[in-house]
């Protein structure tokens, strides 16, 4: 029985271990990039917005609302307005869940990761509207196997999506009558990201 588990943490260990891909932390270490790489916090994987970014589908909708940091000064972090999602500068993730993150993964896995922590605050975001956001976006940024990759966040999303021991961000519902805030200053489309 000891031998079981100790080969399951194993497996575990292996299926888990994370990477960027060395273009991505060399592209993250440069001053004018829209991501930073900070292997301090994390290493191999941690990456944190240095500019804030726009993703719009209009086939997406996903309320209206606002995430803010847990702790003061309580930021803004991601913004939601109907079929438009703003993740605000320093804003941070990291990469995919399991495996190698490769460059055409990064904003994929980046929508996710933002949708996952708006639900844990409580924003109005069923888990398959944020996996398919991810599956858009996979196929939008040329993944190798988004299919694949989509149905395995379907089957397993739920686990890592929920950190043990973190404060919840705070979620302010709004409604689409509410003044429109201007876009934050800098904004970048994210079809105009480099890869």
């Amino acid at each position: 029985m000891l031998a079981l588990l100790a080969s399951c943490r194993q497996v575990v260990g292996v299926v888990n271990m994370k990477q960027m891909a060395p273009e991505i932390a060399q592209y993250g270490l440069q001053q004018d990039a829209w991501y930073e790489y900070m292997p301090q916090y994390a290493p191999h994987y941690c990456l944190k917005t240095t500019c804030s970014l726009a993703w719009h589908d209009p086939d997406m909708q996903l309320g209206h609302w606002l995430l803010r940091h847990p702790l003061p000064p309580y930021r803004v972090m991601l913004e939601a307005r109907g079929d438009t999602l703003y993740i605000h500068r320093g804003f941070v993730w990291d990469g995919v869940s399991f495996g190698n993150t490769a460059p055409e993964e990064l904003v994929p896995s980046l929508l996710h990761d933002a949708l996952y922590y708006a639900q844990q605050g409580g924003a109005p975001i069923p888990r398959r509207v944020a996996d398919k956001v991810y599956l858009r976006a996979a196929r939008k940024y040329g993944c190798s196997s988004p299919l694949v990759d989509y149905l395995v966040v379907r089957a397993l999303g739920g686990f890592f999506g929920k950190p043990v021991g973190a404060t919840p961000p705070q979620v302010e519902l709004r409604t689409p009558e509410a003044p429109v805030a201007p876009p934050p200053e800098g904004v970048f489309l994210f079809n105009a990201l480099q890869r």
